[in-house]
């Protein structure tokens, strides 16, 4: 039996991607103890050897994400911004 810290050691993954996986229902655990994860050996090769959901190498022409606009770092605390505050108070 692993621990998911055990199996992110092993595997080369952070500790919460193996959680992550665990949610997900790609790699099997149980809970002795609410939290406290286990993963059967057998279950950690299986999950090694399975692809990643989503994975899929014979598309070249899938496009990255683009960032959401959010507010710009001019906007937020610029003297434009501070002087209009303070002539409201005025």
């Amino acid at each position: 039996m692993l621990t998911p810290r055990e199996v992110a050691d092993r595997a080369g993954f952070s500790y919460h991607a193996v959680l992550r996986a665990i949610r997900r229902g790609d790699l099997e655990a149980f809970e002795p103890v609410r939290g406290h994860y286990r993963i059967d050996l057998a279950e950690y090769e299986r999950w090694l050897r399975t692809p990643a959901r989503g994975a899929d190498t014979t598309t070249s022409d899938a496009r990255p994400r683009r960032r959401t606009a959010g507010p710009r770092s001019s906007d937020r605390g610029s003297l434009t911004a501070l002087r209009a505050i303070e002539a409201k108070g005025r």
